[in-house]
């Protein structure tokens, strides 16, 4: 499908290797969100932001709900089934790119078919894609019989509380180790990546639902301009959100490269499968929340999958008849994939020949960035580039 099509229907990233910024990532998506939400009843926008967007429903549902709840001054009724929603919602996000995306993103082409196929043949074999939400007092590893054995044979090739063991004791030297002394489908992947998988790239992380007052300057900026959900920025620079900077990540090395960023992604899955432990695995690792603002106003967050979700609403009352004045809901793709951020700065220093090596590295810079849209390296600049 071409990016025009792509863009008509959700928007698509095209991307153009080799230019400088911000020319080089542009983002065609649309913002109907605060379109198609005002003046509909507060009690259904929770369902409307789900089906709007389809990629991470989940945790869209759970931050218009909270966010709702919060304007009318109400506490959220169930935090445990959220916390296991948004658990299993994430881990099952995970296991989707690392089964059906990252074979076709990150192998050679002479392996490609055949990786591809494994991996769909083992996911279609997850234990994660058959349970329900998870009941209460459980986690994804409790209540999901076989998903931690499943796990351990069709992706680690060991036991996930080793693996996760090691990964936190040396994030770089493991991913390496791992993927040479593993016969698996995923470790090929990372045996092969290319060069630009080291490259670090330098940004800043964004954390400003680590207390109420960032929070709350995080809800101004999102008040005093409709384009801060298009392009943001945090504290006037670029920031990045994933899975290698949750509130609850271990000290450690930055997770600033490719190749650790894809470690990340692979990590985070193996927490999600494992039971709760404090801070560090199962309901208890993705961290998420409200804030009141005033009579009728509220933000929440959640961390789900591509990283840190926001949704600020405002209500035209409090009342159960109480309908959206406005909604704004901020996404990791618009965070990760800013024309000016640390993706831009290393699509810049690529070559712009059109080779087949360009599109592979190209396709690992997005696999661990991770954009909720799809992506196509820009076909007039294709033309323009060979033709040069």
């Amino acid at each position: 499908m071409s990016a025009g099509r792509l863009a008509d229907l959700g928007g698509a990233l095209l991307v153009r290797p080799g230019r400088p910024r911000p020319h080089n990532l542009v983002s065609t998506r649309p913002d109907l969100t605060d379109l198609l939400t005002r003046g509909k009843p507060a009690a259904a926008l929770a369902d409307i932001l789900g089906s709007l967007y389809s990629l991470c429903g989940h945790a869209h549902r759970l931050c218009a709900q909270r966010a709702v709840a919060a304007a009318r001054g109400r506490g959220d009724a169930d935090e445990r089934n959220a916390a296991g929603a948004l658990q299993l919602g994430s881990l099952r996000e995970h296991l989707r790119r690392l089964c059906m995306d990252w074979p076709r993103q990150l192998a050679v082409s002479s392996h490609r078919e055949a990786l591809a196929a494994q991996a769909m043949s083992q996911l279609q074999h997850c234990p994660a894609f058959v349970a329900p939400l998870l009941p209460s007092n459980t986690t994804a590893g409790e209540a999901i019989p076989g998903l931690l054995d499943w796990l351990q044979h069709a992706v680690l090739r060991m036991p996930a509380s080793q693996w996760l063991a090691r990964w936190e004791r040396d994030p770089q030297a493991w991913s390496i180790e791992w993927a040479g002394q593993s016969e698996g489908w995923l470790a090929e992947l990372f045996r092969g990546m290319p060069a630009v998988a080291d490259r670090v790239l330098p940004a800043a992380d964004l954390e400003p639902h680590a207390g109420a007052a960032s929070l709350r300057e995080l809800a101004d900026a999102l008040q005093e301009s409709p384009a801060f959900v298009r392009q943001p920025l945090w504290r006037g620079a670029c920031a990045e959100t994933g899975p290698w900077n949750r509130l609850n990540r271990p000290a450690g090395p930055r997770l600033d490269s490719p190749r650790l960023r894809l470690g990340a992604r692979l990590a985070e899955a193996v927490r999600l499968a494992l039971p709760d432990g404090a801070r560090r695995s199962g309901a208890q690792w993705l961290a998420s929340g409200s804030l009141a603002l005033g009579p009728g106003e509220a933000l929440a967050w959640a961390e789900m999958a591509r990283g840190l979700l926001v949704h600020h609403v405002r209500l035209d009352n409090q009342g159960d008849a109480a309908r959206v004045d406005s909604c704004r809901v901020l996404a990791p793709t618009e965070w990760n994939f800013h024309p000016a951020g640390a993706l831009a700065a290393a699509l810049e220093r690529l070559s712009a020949e059109v080779a087949p090596t360009r599109q592979r590295e190209v396709a690992l810079l997005m696999a661990a960035y991770d954009p909720c849209v799809p992506y196509e390296i820009e076909p007039a600049w294709l033309e323009e580039a060979a033709h040069a």
